[in-house]
């Protein structure tokens, strides 16, 4: 076998996982894969196999193509100038153990010399100031997770996958034990099978401080956020056996995986005091056992998140003061997607509802003296038993709008729109 053939037949073994960096700016994106390019484009040898497989985690990480072709000649022409941004950009953990990790992809996969690999990755990680501890953990876990991406079809049974999981669980364990940290979505992409999960039991958070959970986690019980305590999910799989109360209290999910598992209330998450709810870039799965949030004041932004599966009640009921909501979707929402009681401000834009049903608004429902408007949304098959296939306004006021919004397969078809005071909508 010559050594395209080989690099071609490891190539198939791969299964890529969606890259934890892809959301980052384009700029931060640019730096990241040019600290990765230096090792393959300063390698004196850059064999086909080398180039295809880098340019799997390119557009993994969703680098545009015109950036990508220039970085062979900005390494050879603009290293001194270019490598020092890099270090500026990559300062968090998170980014600096994702980037170490592709770095020993790459020396896995593409043939690369082992020690010219070893030397550039030392370099990196002295820069990096990582510790002894944090240098061992990842090199052993990424070189687990490579093992298991090159050798998966051939060794796919039970004992082998069995094995490599505890030494995973095993290097995972000893980590965190020394009081570091690693999100959930980083040791997905570093191992793509694993998976170990922190139980939470019936939970108060009172201490004034800020609580994040970032990694595999299942909430049974109730978890009480309260003296001004905070909440946070981030980069985590969260599993919810039972709901969570705000009162007195922040909370945010920032680049997460919800599943709402059971609960005994009508909604997972009921916020009775906060100033300010933030969810973003994140996936709302209610599994139809509730809806998803009730929130009674302060402000709730919510932007690139998918709510879906929700019952009982609409998946949000908002009687804060102002509500902002954007690019976002909601699906399958069974009583409804929102309720507007906005005080000051309801403002929604770039957004789709699919299959939302409810009485009245089978997708939004507003009952609100406050401006409300919703800007360049879509509406597909949504229905209201009565009036307002896909929005309802209790009454008639200046400062309802709907623009620059569509609807497909909404009843009833003739109001789809009910009591809008402005729209440019041809609804028939």
């Amino acid at each position: 076998m010559n050594v395209l053939d080989y690099l071609n037949q490891k190539k198939n073994t791969l299964v890529l996982s969606k890259h934890p960096m892809e959301n980052q700016s384009q700029s931060f994106k640019y730096h990241y894969c040019f600290g990765l390019a230096v090792l393959v484009y300063g390698y004196k040898e850059q064999l086909p196999g080398t180039i295809e497989y880098f340019s799997t985690i390119l557009n993994s990480i969703q680098l545009d193509l015109e950036t990508q072709s220039k970085l062979p000649v900005q390494v050879k022409h603009n290293f001194d100038l270019k490598i020092n941004d890099v270090f500026k950009e990559l300062t968090k953990k998170e980014e600096q153990y994702c980037f170490i990790t592709d770095l020993y992809r790459l020396s896995h996969f593409c043939l690369i010399s082992p020690t010219y690999s070893n030397d550039i990755i030392d370099g990196y990680m002295k820069i990096f100031n990582l510790s002894n501890s944090e240098k061992v953990f990842l090199k052993e876990f990424s070189s687990l997770g490579n093992q298991l991406l090159d050798e998966y079809n051939k060794n796919d049974t039970a004992s082998y996958l069995d094995n490599k999981s505890e030494s995973a669980t095993s290097l995972y364990k000893h980590f965190t034990s020394l009081g570091y940290h690693i999100s959930a979505s980083i040791l997905k992409y570093m191992y793509p099978n694993f998976k170990i999960v922190t139980e939470i039991d019936n939970l108060i958070l009172n201490d004034g401080r800020e609580h994040r959970i970032s990694s595999y986690t299942h909430i049974k019980g109730s978890v009480t956020v309260t003296n001004a305590s905070s909440l946070v999910f981030e980069n985590g799989n969260i599993n919810i056996d039972g709901n969570i109360i705000i009162d007195n209290g922040k909370f945010s999910i920032k680049q997460s995986d919800i599943y709402i598992s059971n609960t005994q209330t009508d909604y997972a998450v009921n916020v009775i005091n906060s100033p300010y709810i933030s969810i973003e870039d994140s996936r709302i799965y209610c599994k139809e056992k509730s809806a998803f949030l009730k929130q009674n004041c302060g402000h709730l932004k919510i932007q690139k998140t998918t709510i879906c599966d929700t019952w009982k009640d609409y998946a949000i009921t908002f009687s804060g003061n102002s509500i902002d909501i954007g690019t976002s979707s909601f699906k399958n929402c069974k009583n409804g997607a929102i309720r507007n009681l906005a005080k000051d401000e309801f403002f929604i834009a770039s957004s789709t509802f699919t299959s939302c049903y409810n009485v009245h608004g089978g997708a939004i429902y507003s009952d609100s003296i406050a401006n409300s408007t919703i800007y360049n949304c879509n509406f597909k098959e949504c229905h209201a038993q009565y009036i307002g296939g896909a929005v309802y306004f209790v009454n008639l006021r200046y400062g309802q709008v709907v623009l620059h919004s569509t609807y497909e397969n909404c009843t009833p078809e003739d109001s789809i729109l009910f009591n809008v005071y402005q729209h440019d909508s041809e609804i028939t």
